[in-house]
Parts: structure tokens; sequence; C-alpha cells
């Protein structure tokens, strides 16, 4: 049996196990030891309530992760930690590889986490139960960015499964992740890990320090951490670095288009050295000219076919026409070097630097204190196209400078590309945190004992950042010359203008000299800066006694000042980035002001099928500057029926004020390029290619559609497409949610083993987005097209075809609805020579995941590639003496869009072919074995240990997911894209 099919044989299995028994997970249910010892734990403040309580009391589900476990399975990032939950694992999860790719919010290189898939937006991240400001680059900053603390300053991370904007605040709409520090120590400890995968590209290290020393009245702790992720480039493994068609016929061979200068299947990455035709009306000529860089396209194709001749330019010397039928498509240039040395995993480069203290004022009362300070370095490289129009043979202006040796009165658009395409960011963040708290002794009071606590945040973000940008005036200068422009000034940039052949082969494939690259090209700088700053005061603790306890309260206060600074680079602003929408300064602060409570009432107590019975309470008041007051309340049940079984349940209320980028972004106009925007452009030769689908094309051509049809040949050429965006300052209202919980948990004292199983279901109502530059392919790829209400955001003209304007403003959507079940447990057994072994995982499957763009458009995803309905993890352990083994394995059930697709079947090039577009069940596994010795101690193992692949899929333009070679490009599969690796971690305490 293969390592794959072993691989997919012991997952199927664990998924069984977990699908049979209620799944196994770090639930916060105590085992049978844990139940006892539970009387004698001090009640403290857990995640979901600040009413001081034991955790194994809390009406609201919390999961638990642990930094052991996590490092146990090779994991060294806090991103990677919390977006392999599977709260988080089964819906699209920004990573730096994804925010490097795609333009989301926090910027390139950035890391969040989002619950559900309700958005990072709507995901509400603690540091040590105390909101933590956001941090990022360019202007849609507002989540917590997850590299900002290094994993190993933690010890656990708690997440509410439910929301919580009733006593969190505004964001807690899918839930909480409170990241938990370490505990007080005497002494230090130093760390040092490293993993490389097998194949090299994607290497990690990580360096950290910590000391800590206890004090009569106090304690205080600092740590350090230095964290290196390596650069792994898509011509690192082959599975991503050809974008082949991955295509089958009926008996299930590869059926891809041939290259025969390779004899392997064509690759479709960037297509390059080429020359676009047109006549003098504007009209799309078959084909496109490239030039033979080997010297042996001769071999396989004529200059231009007899049939042809007469329709199109007679090439210079070295030039083909390729493309206008299979064998000249097959020797398209669709593989540059360029490709292979873009990034795929980007490199990340911190430094953390992480203290807290505490110091006893009084017998009752306690200052403390943290600060963090942390520096990220990212950086990508990538590779793009870029064109300009010219007139070729009599209508040329001069020999050497234009393109008279192309025969005939046509229009050229040479498209060369460049890799002058790579961005870089530096983001400072600090935080600062500073408050008392204690306990009131008035005897007689009812306040008596209860424990109060005030303090204030700060935290800053200052964000730089580079991408480098092709200037636009320059590129104007070149188009349409019918004279030299040699020393003319251009009127934005400065440069001083040069003439330049852009059909020049070296130019076209990328290999300009320094005076060109000097006149065509900039780089960009801009900055952000976020700043957050609060204060927050509460107290709790029991009012009086009921015969079934005590009635336990909190309340409290919080009032927080918003503020983001964007201010684009001086070329973004000024509209003189070639192929980019310009960018105005987002600059704007919001006011919150908030009021809330808690109840806990004991109802029920030692009574027939009523063991336990108690009921919470909360509610919040917000007022905010921008969006005006809502309230927010939440009710829990807490029921113990059965001994060692209980029924617990929630139902409440969230909000989320819209963040700032989403109401400053400054009102813009931009101007896109039409090749940019529209997928409809040369749709018929794009068909005959096998660069889109026959569902796109479909839709391209439908009358019905806006502006009517668009003929196959629709070359784009004219004018640009004006773009429309901004905030929604005075129109956004606030989104509202409800959340509903129902669970069973069994905590049986005769057996060390927990379980609990819940039913979760969230609807969020007038949600924020802006589809954007988007908003033309959402049309013509959606399932409802022409009827989507998405189709009426852009105005298509009816003579020219050409798209005329779209908006991109920021507007409230209808709604977004997550429901299903999640399953946990854990057993733990202690063997008769002294071992011990345990076995503890989470699963969630999902029942629905839907977004409505308008009220009669429901887009549901659940069950396509990149939303998983089953994800699931699953640790053994097992401890002799100082030795620990762990077998990790995270799952990822099956996926498919053929019914989004609406076929298995295309046709391409004329031929009908198979496709693959669904993602079978995948496991990846890890094993570790930890050895520890009184002061120091080294874990070793390896990740991915069967060198699971992403799922191959056809790359084909089909808009219903994104590939990157032929590989599944989602954050699930993070695994799959590094291959097998090793790691090791040593650790000496001192």
């Amino acid at each position: 049996m293969g390592l794959l099919n072993a691989s997919a044989l012991v997952g199927g299995a664990f998924a069984t196990l977990m699908a049979a028994a209620p799944a196994m997970a770090q639930e916060t249910q105590p085992t049978a030891a844990e139940t006892e010892a539970t009387s004698e734990v001090e009640e403290i403040v857990v995640t979901g309530s600040r009413i001081p309580r034991n955790e194994y009391t809390s009406a609201s589900p919390v999961q638990v992760l642990t930094a052991q476990n996590a490092q146990a399975r090779g994991l060294s990032d806090t991103a990677q930690l919390l977006q392999q939950s599977t709260l988080a694992a089964g819906s699209p999860q920004v990573t730096s590889t994804i925010s490097s790719s795609f333009v989301t919010d926090g910027g390139p290189g950035a890391a969040t986490v989002s619950l559900r898939g309700l958005g990072a937006n709507r995901t509400l991240v603690l540091l040590n139960g105390r909101r933590a400001g956001p941090a990022g680059t360019r202007g849609g900053v507002s989540a917590f960015d997850l590299n900002v603390l290094p994993q190993s300053a933690l010890s656990r991370v708690d997440i509410l499964k439910d929301g919580a904007s009733s006593i969190y605040g505004s964001d807690a709409v899918a839930g909480v992740v409170n990241l938990i520090t370490g505990v007080e120590q005497d002494g230090g400890e130093l760390t040092a890990y490293y993993t490389a995968p097998f194949e090299g590209g994607g290497e990690q290290m990580n360096f950290s320090g910590t000391f800590g020393k206890t004090f009569e009245r106090g304690s205080f702790s600092i740590s350090g951490d230095y964290y290196k992720q390596f650069e792994q480039l898509q011509g690192d493994r082959d599975y991503t670095s050809c974008a082949a068609q991955y295509v089958f016929d009926a008996q299930g061979n590869r059926a891809d288009r041939i290259d025969p200068r390779t004899g392997k299947p064509a690759c479709l990455d960037l297509l390059w050295g080429h020359v676009w035709a047109y006549d003098n009306t504007f009209a799309s000529l078959p084909g496109r000219f490239q030039y033979d860089y080997d010297g042996d396209l001769g071999n396989y194709i004529p200059t231009v076919p007899g049939s042809l001749a007469g329709q199109v330019p007679v090439p210079p010397p070295g030039f083909y026409l390729v493309g206008y039928d299979g064998p000249s498509t097959a020797v398209m240039n669709g593989n540059h070097p360029f490709d292979d040395e873009q990034t795929l995993i980007p490199e990340v480069e911190r430094y953390t630097v992480f203290a807290e203290g505490k110091y006893q004022l009084t017998e009752h009362a306690e200052a403390y204190a943290e600060v963090l300070l942390n520096r990220r370095k990212s950086s990508t490289k990538g590779y793009r196209q870029f064109w300009n129009y010219a007139y070729a043979g009599d209508w040329s202006y001069g020999a050497g400078y234009g393109y008279e040796s192309w025969g005939g009165d046509y229009l050229l658009s040479p498209t060369p590309i460049t890799n002058h395409n790579s961005a870089s960011q530096q983001v400072d963040y600090a935080r600062v945190v500073g408050g008392v708290r204690g306990d009131f002794v008035d005897p007689g009071s009812f306040l008596n004992d209860w424990k109060w606590d005030v303090f204030f945040q700060y935290s800053r973000s200052d964000g730089d950042y580079t991408a480098d940008v092709i200037l636009k005036d320059a590129v104007d200068s070149q188009s349409y010359r019918t004279d030299s422009c040699a020393g003319e000034i251009m009127a934005v940039s400065g440069r001083t203008c040069i003439d330049i052949n852009w059909a020049d082969p070296d130019f076209l494939a990328g290999n300009l000299t320094d005076e060109q690259r000097a006149f065509l090209f900039d780089v960009d700088k801009g900055n952000t800066v976020y700043e957050q700053a609060y204060i927050e005061g509460f107290m709790g603790g029991e009012l009086f006694d009921l015969p079934a306890g005590p009635i336990g309260a909190a309340l409290g206060f919080h009032v927080r000042h918003d503020e983001i600074n964007d201010v684009p680079g001086e070329i973004t602003r000024s509209a003189n980035a070639w192929g980019s929408s310009s960018a105005g300064i987002t600059q704007g602060s919001e006011r919150t002001a908030e009021i809330f409570t808690e109840l806990s009432i004991p109802v029920l107590k030692d009574m027939p099928f009523a063991y336990g019975l108690d009921l919470s309470l909360s509610g919040r008041m917000t007022n905010t500057k921008t969006s005006g007051s809502a309230s927010t309340y939440k009710v829990g049940v807490n029921w113990e029926f059965l001994p060692d079984v209980r029924m617990r349940a929630t139902t409440g209320t969230s909000f989320r004020a819209p963040a700032l980028f989403e109401l400053y972004l400054a009102d813009q106009s931009s101007f896109a390029s039409q090749r940019t925007v529209d997928p409809c452009i040369n749709w018929q030769q794009n068909l005959t290619d096998g660069t889109i689908s026959q569902r796109l094309a479909d839709n391209c051509a439908n009358p019905n559609g806006p502006g009517g049809g668009v003929p196959g040949t629709h070359n784009g050429a004219g004018s640009s497409a004006t773009l429309f965006e901004g905030g929604g300052l005075g129109q956004l209202e606030p989104e509202t949610s409800t959340a509903h919980v129902i669970g069973l948990v069994w905590t049986p004292k005769f057996i060390n083993f927990s379980a609990a199983v819940d039913y979760f279901e969230i609807e969020i109502e007038d949600q924020v987005t802006s589809l954007g530059s988007r908003t033309v392919s959402a049309c013509y790829l959606s399932d409802n097209f022409p009827t989507d209400p998405v189709c009426s955001q852009f105005v298509r003209n009816e003579g020219t075809h050409r798209i005329d304007t779209i908006s991109g403003k920021f507007i409230n959507i209808a709604e977004q609805t997550n429901r299903g079940i999640d399953f946990t447990a854990r057993y733990a057994h202690d063997l008769p020579w002294g071992d011990r072994f345990s076995i503890d995982g989470q699963a969630t499957w999902q029942l629905e995941s839907r977004e409505a763009l308008f009220a009669d458009n429901i887009v549901d995803t659940l069950g396509e590639v990149g939303n998983p309905q089953f994800v699931g993890n699953l640790n053994l352990q097992y401890e002799r003496g100082p030795w620990t083994g762990v077998w990790a394995v995270q799952m990822i059930g099956h996926q498919g869009n053929y019914a989004s697709y609406g076929s298995d079947t295309a046709t391409v090039g004329g031929q009908e072919v198979y496709l693959k577009l669904d993602a079978p069940f995948t496991a990846f596994h890890s094993f570790s074995v930890r050895y520890d010795a009184e002061s120091w101690s080294i874990l070793a193992g390896v990740a991915n240990l069967f060198d699971e692949l992403p799922p191959q899929l056809t790359t084909l333009n089909l808009g219903e997911f994104s590939t990157v070679g032929t590989s599944a490009f989602t954050s699930q599969y993070t695994e799959g894209m590094y291959g097998r690796r090793g790691f090791v971690r040593i650790s000496k305490s001192f």
C-alpha cells in the first residue's frame, strides 16, 4: 500500500471514529479526576464571563488549545495554531501566503483568524482577557494580526464558540479568541526551534528566551522571540510550478494539451512574449504573435497559415502566429522563468518582546502591567503583464523606434512581462496595559469579597509598505506614437521620455535595459498608522444566597477611541500606477462608550432531574460616534438533569459597528484597464485556448446580460472603466446578528472521560462589504446570471461593449448564515505499569454556510473547495517516564464544485474533456517524541508524515476556486504546500 493510500486509510478510520462518537477535543469539561479537584480550584474569570467562577461551570462552550500540543505537531506560529482549529479550518483563512497573493484586509503578510467563516472582522481577539488593537498596512486595517504575538509567549488559547457582544462588545459576532500568556516563574528558559521541508524552501526557525522572578509582593517576567519564515518559491515544488489544464478523457487518462517542445502538458501560467493585433476598427484578429526564442517554432507551425494570410499583419522575422488552433495554442509561451521565481510562501521575519508584572499595593489591591513590542518584516516577489498600443507598417513613425517591420495597416498591442512586481512591509506594533485590581472588604455588605478591575490599554500599529509600480504616464507616452518622444518630460513622474520598441523580443520577455527600467518603473511607499486606546472597569461577586446557591453579578464600563491614518504612496495617490487603482488618504476615528452587566442565577440544585440548574444573563448598551446606539443581550442555561450529564444553551444578539476603513476609505475614482476588470474580453479566443470555462463564455454571449451579449472578439480597446470606491460614512448601518447554541456534556466519574456535542447557529443581517473591481467577474461567474443583482452594479456600453462604470462603495448586504455541530471529547487512562495514554480531539460538521450578496441572491458555498463540511483534529499521546510520544491528525473532508459549476465536462479547443473539480478527504499526519530531563528537553518529529499533497484540480478559469500550479490554493492545505518536513525543538531552563 502506498504512503498516500495509507494516509487516507488511517485518516478515514479516525474520521469514522469521530463521527461514531462525540468527537474529541480539549473541551473545558473535566475528566473524572479533575471533577473531584474542581471544588478546591480558586474561582477565576474565564473566557465567556466576567463573573468569578470555575471554568467548568460556564454555560458557554469554550474550546482550549495548548501551546504544548501545538509544539508536538510541529507548529511554531500562533496563526497556524488557530487556523487549524476546527472552528476556523472549515472556511478560508487569511494566511501570510493568502494575503500576499490577494487583496485582503490588513495588507500583504497579515495573518488573521475567522471563526465559522464569518470573517476576521467578526472574530474578537483578546490578549489575557483584554481587547487587542489591530495591526497591518493599507487602508483595510481592522482585525488583530496574529503575527503580533509569537506562539512561544502563549500558554493556551481559549476559544469561545458563540456570540458574545453583550459581554465583550463589538466584533464578538462569531466568537472570541482569548490568547493567554505564560504563568509566573522563577528563573528562565531558552528555546530553539527549526523545521525544514524535505524538498527545501519554506524553512522556519525560532529562538526565544524567558525570565521571571517572584518577589514577596509581586512578580515580573520578560520574554524575547525571534522568528523567521524563509521564502518558498512556486518553482520549489513540481505541483505548484506549472498550471497545466489537468483535464481527462472518458477513460480517466490525462487529456491536457501537450506542448511538442517538451512532450509534457502545456503550462497555462501568465502568457508572455506576445504581440496582439487588431484591424483599424480595433476588431480582434485571430491568434497573437509570439517570438521564436528557441528557434524551433518552425518545426511545429507555419509563420502564418495560408488560410489567414492577408487577415493579419506580416510579422518581422522570428515572429509566428499562435493561438488560432490546437497545434498553435500548444506552443504558446505560458511558463516563463519568472513564474518559478515568484513567491508562494513569503519571507517573514519577526522580533518580539513581551513583559508583564504585578505588584501588591495593599492586602486587597494589586497593580499590574503588560508591554508588547513587535516588528514584522515581510516581502514577496511576483511578475505581471503590461501593454500599450502602436501603429504598424506605414503608420509607424521611424526606423529603429516603431513597428515599420510589421507589414500592413494594423494596430498592435505588445504585451511584455516583468518581474518588477515585488512588495514589502514593515509593521511596528506596541501595546501597553496598566491597571489596578483587587477586592472589596466591607463585612456585612453584599459587596464584601467582590473583585474589581480597572485598566487602560493603548496600542499603535505603524506600518510602512512598498510596492513596485509601472508608471502610467511613461506607458502612455509610448502609445499611438507617430514621432519620437525623446527628451520630453513626463507631466506626473517627471521622467525624461525615451523611445522604446515594445515589440523587441528582449523587451517582450522582460529583459529590459537599465535605461528602460529607470524610465518605466518606480517603487511606491505608503504608511498606515492605527491607534486604539481605551479604559475599562468592572467588578463582580455574589449578591445574596438563594436555596440553590449564591447569585453572581458583574457590571462595568468601556470607553474606547480608534483612529486610522493610511497615506498611500505619492504615485498611487496621483493615479500614476499603471494597471492599479488610485487611492486617497483614509483617515478617521471612532468613539465607543459602553456599559454592561451580567448575572448568574442558581435556580435549582440537588433535586430529581435538576441536580443543578443555573441561568446566566448579560446585557450591554453601546453608543458610537458614527453608527448610533445599540443594545445586545445573551441568555444562557446550564442544566444538569442527570448525574454527570448536563445540557447547556445560549441565545443572544451581537453587533459590529463598521470598521474605520469601511467608513472612511477616501472617496476615489480610478481608471481600471478593461483587460483587468472584464472577463469577457476575447472570450471566444480564450475558450479556444482553454483558459476560460464554457459557462463563462456562454454568459458573456448571453444577449440578456448587461449591455446585451458581448461579441466573442470584443477586445476591450479604448477608454478604461471608471471605478468608484469609498467608505460608507453616513450610509452604513451596524451589522446585527443572533446566535443560538445548545449542547450536551457528559463527564462520568467512573472513567477519565468527557464528551460534548453542541449545535450552533449564527445569522448576520446588514453585513458590510464591497466587491470593487471584482464586481464584473462576480456577475459573469454567478450561478444566478444574468438576474444576479450584482450585475446591476456596473454599466456596460451597448454600443462599444466596454465597461463604463463600476460601483465599489461599501454597502450593507442582506445576510450571512452559518450553522453546524461541534463534537469534542477527551479520554485518559493510567496503565498498570505507570504509563499514561490519552486521546483527545475536536470536529466540526457544518450544516449551512451561505451568504446573500443581495436580498434575493443566495450564495451557498458549503461543501465547495475551500469550504469543507467536515474538519477534525485528533491527538494521541503516550507518556512513559521522561518520554512522550504524540501522533496528531488534521482532517479535511471531501469538497466538490461539480454542482456549482453545473457539469463535469467542458469543451476545450473543440474537444470534450472531463474536469477535476473535487478535493478528496485529506489527512495530514504528524508524529513527535519529546524527552524531558531535569533542566532541559528535546522534541523531534515529522509533520505531514505521508507527504500528502494539496488536492490537484482543473486549472481552467472556471471561477470556482483558486489554484497555484495544479494545486488547490486554499488555507486548509498549508501543510501540503510545504510537503513532508522535519522539526526539532530544544529547551533549557535555568
